[in-house]
């Protein structure tokens, strides 16, 4: 069952969705791979001296047809591992590849990339990587807390990147964002445009969560699991009323890093500590 599945499974599956989605994009705008066009190859400009040593090979990697064969791999990877993500064989070669085509779709053309390409890529390498551990449980255990350890990171940096920011500061951001026609949504400004406090809570509230998003890590479990389960509607919200749905695809992957490594830690406080009898074997008292 999709829920019940280790949680490295999940990841490559949610991932692989992510990556799948991202390739079909790509493949359903092919015009736009023409020489001149806004998604043509920038490998000559990007890398001169590889251009002016091997000319007709940077022409062929420039190509339309090599962009078309580069993202129709990256969808087929992605449809494997998304089917097959429980063999680990599938799983740990399926990571690899969708890592090199993503590390030659960012040479092919570097424009355009956001965070959720920059996790899905995180994920496909760790993935990749940890799938060459002979021991399950040890390749289990690093890449979820590798997974875990990332995206921490990125929700941190990105709370502290907002924290001095005058814009964030103020309360405005979200209303500035949200009446944007690229990432905006007309009801959400009309609400936030009537009752100003709302824009301003959430906000400060999206600040807060990001900042604070280490507490996880120390608070009791159910406290955790909200915070988590807020994170998760957050970026429900954003792939909902900004059209970021990547977003939600990318970071809701490394979400069962995150209660693994939640899980974990139970497991560890329940251990019997030094000169200390199991649970199991205390005496019952009288």
């Amino acid at each position: 069952m999709f829920l019940s599945a280790p949680p490295e499974v999940t990841a490559r599956r949610v991932a692989s969705l992510g990556t799948l989605v991202s390739a079909l994009e790509m493949l359903s705008q092919h015009r736009k791979f023409e020489d001149g066009e806004l998604l043509s190859g920038q490998l000559g400009s990007m890398r001169p001296k590889l251009a002016r040593r091997f000319p007709r090979l940077t022409r062929a990697l420039s190509s339309k047809k090599a962009a078309v064969a580069l993202y129709g791999v990256q969808a087929g990877a992605s449809a494997a591992t998304l089917v097959w993500g429980h063999k680990r064989g599938v799983r740990a070669a399926g990571s690899a590849v969708l890592a090199a085509t993503g590390a030659a779709g960012r040479l092919h053309t570097p424009f355009g990339g956001d965070g959720a390409d920059q996790l899905q890529q995180v994920i496909n390498v760790v993935l990749a990587a940890t799938g060459t551990f002979k021991d399950d449980e040890k390749a289990r255990d690093v890449a979820m807390r590798a997974l875990a350890l990332e995206t921490t990171i990125s929700y941190v940096a990105s709370g502290v990147v907002k924290l001095v920011s005058p814009m964030w500061l103020s309360g405005e951001a979200f209303s500035g964002v949200i009446r944007t026609q690229n990432y905006g949504d007309r009801r959400v400004f009309e609400l936030v445009h009537k009752y100003p406090m709302a824009g301003k809570l959430v906000t400060w509230g999206t600040v807060a969560a990001e900042v604070g998003f280490p507490l996880v890590f120390v608070l009791p479990k159910p406290a955790a699991k909200a915070w988590l389960g807020s994170m998760t509607l957050f970026h429900l919200g954003i792939g909902q009323f900004m059209g970021l749905n990547r977003f939600v695809l990318a970071f809701g992957a490394t979400h069962p890093a995150l209660l693994y490594v939640l899980a974990q830690g139970d497991k560890q406080a329940a251990l019997p500590g030094p000169g200390k009898a199991p649970a199991a074997l205390t005496p019952a008292a009288e």
